[in-house]
């Protein structure tokens, strides 16, 4: 790991060793960004009515190019934490989303610092409505989407890509306090116009391993796109035979320049541990239905009507219906 750390520190700043006689031309201004996520949902429990507005969550950034090569980032995230207390969702922090330094030279580009990850990139952009409901990864807390590390991409054409992250595994909200890492892997093809395939692994170290495997597929044909996605987690938590697995599909059809309708369905399983009856996660296991419309009147602003379920597996589970509205600004 350590090898891997220095390789790319290396080809970050290999080009620092050689002198320059010329002082090189000003950077062009950076760019200063901002995304705002905010919904109004309603209860279509009869058991449990109830209404909210909310601003989810929020993201500033700047980034800029420092030459031809160099480019750095820092974006902040304010939004609640991920934890189990019932007044999480209600709390506000802001936590340093991306803080990094990036090299860019031909086919190849590498980041060190606080980064995000690449395990669930792909299908994130093909998903299109992260400012509604999370990509599968990112919701059920496959892994994080962004953290501390080094990366490497390889381009060498529009049909194939390949990239290595080593990273500390704690996510940005996190810093690290032990010797465990994780390192992914994963590549990309696009065979044919509008054909997207990325397969990714992650090994996440310690005295028991824990390994994610990813597959996605996913297709555009003019005015529709289709998705699938497969993941599958060994040894949840570090703990043996702890498993986790499901999928998610999803498709959007835009039938004019500013109005979509769009559906996915997610299932997440658990698996049944020797001499147990029932998976030892049923309480968390469950399926999430999420279709609606978006109408976009301005290239800044996103609106959306949607519903939103998810439907528990155990036997005594309920469901959570809702209906919302959710509005996504960026500037």
């Amino acid at each position: 790991m350590k090898c891997f750390s220095a390789l790319i520190l290396l080809l970050s700043f290999f080009p620092l060793l050689n002198g320059q006689d010329t002082i090189p031309p000003e950077p062009p201004p950076g760019i200063v960004s901002a995304k705002i996520y905010t919904h109004f949902n309603y209860s279509l429990d009869s058991d449990n009515r109830g209404t909210t507005f909310e601003v989810k969550r929020a993201y500033f950034g700047y980034k800029r190019e420092l030459d031809k090569n160099f480019s750095a980032e820092v974006k902040l995230d304010i939004g609640s934490i991920d934890d189990e207390s019932e007044f999480s969702l209600i709390r506000r922090y802001t936590y340093f989303k991306n803080a990094y330094l990036s090299y860019k030279t031909g086919n190849i580009r590498t980041w060190f610092g606080l980064m995000e990850m690449l395990q669930f990139k792909v299908q994130e952009k093909f998903w299109g409505y992260r400012y509604l409901y999370r990509s599968y990864m990112d919701e059920y807390r496959f892994g994080s989407s962004a953290d501390l590390g080094a990366g490497i991409q390889f381009s060498p054409s529009k049909y194939f890509t390949a990239d290595l992250v080593l990273s500390n595994g704690e996510g940005y909200k996190s810093l690290q306090f032990d010797n465990i890492y994780r390192i992914g892997a994963g590549i990309t093809l696009n065979p044919i116009p509008g054909l997207t395939l990325r397969t990714y692994y992650t090994l996440h170290t310690g005295k028991l391993h824990q390994m994610i495997f990813s597959g996605f597929m996913g297709y555009r044909f003019m005015r529709l796109r289709i998705a699938g996605e497969y993941n599958h987690q060994l040894n949840y938590k570090f703990i043996e035979g702890y498993n986790r697995y499901g999928y998610s599909l999803y498709s959007t059809y835009k039938f004019s320049d500013k109005w979509e309708l769009f559906a996915r369905y997610d299932q997440l399983y658990s698996n049944v541990l020797p001499e147990e009856e029932l998976p030892w996660n049923l309480s968390s296991d469950g399926s999430a239905i999420i279709s609606g419309i978006q109408y976009t009147p301005m290239k800044y602003v996103h609106l959306s009507l949607n519903y939103q379920d998810w439907v528990e597996y155990a036997q005594n589970g309920g469901s959570e219906p809702y209906l919302f509205v959710n509005i996504e600004i960026v500037f």
